[in-house]
């Protein structure tokens, strides 16, 4: 994908910076092992947004490795609490395809690295 604006390249950098904290575990091990729970493949999965919501309680986006687009409530303290709601079919705008759709858009451009990642492999 060629990065044209600053803007891009920012959301650009903003995705592999919070992927590659997530699949390292540098963000919080206890985290990247509840990835891992959910049968997540850490290699072809891309972080848009992970938000510390409370002690060891993570909100975020993230898009899997068959470019399926999740929202999850990860409750390291009580997984039992844990969801993840496949909100792809609900994405609109953020959708790379949609005509609106902005690269800047941390939602989209995790769709747009995730793509570009497969192609690499």
């Amino acid at each position: 994908m060629e990065l044209n604006k600053a803007s891009t390249r920012n959301a650009w950098a903003a995705v592999d910076y919070l992927t590659r904290q997530v699949r390292n575990g540098d963000l919080d091990p206890g985290l990247t092992q509840w990835v891992k729970t959910q049968g997540l493949d850490l290699d072809n999965t891309v972080f848009s947004s992970v938000c510390l919501f409370d002690e060891g309680v993570y909100t975020g986006t993230l898009v899997d490795r068959d470019g399926r687009v999740w929202e999850f409530l990860a409750d390291l303290n009580d997984p039992q609490a844990s969801e993840m709601d496949d909100v792809t079919n609900a994405l609109g705008p953020k959708s790379p395809e949609h005509p609106r759709a902005d690269p800047c858009d941390l939602i989209t451009m995790s769709i747009l690295y995730h793509r570009d990642e497969q192609v690499a492999a």
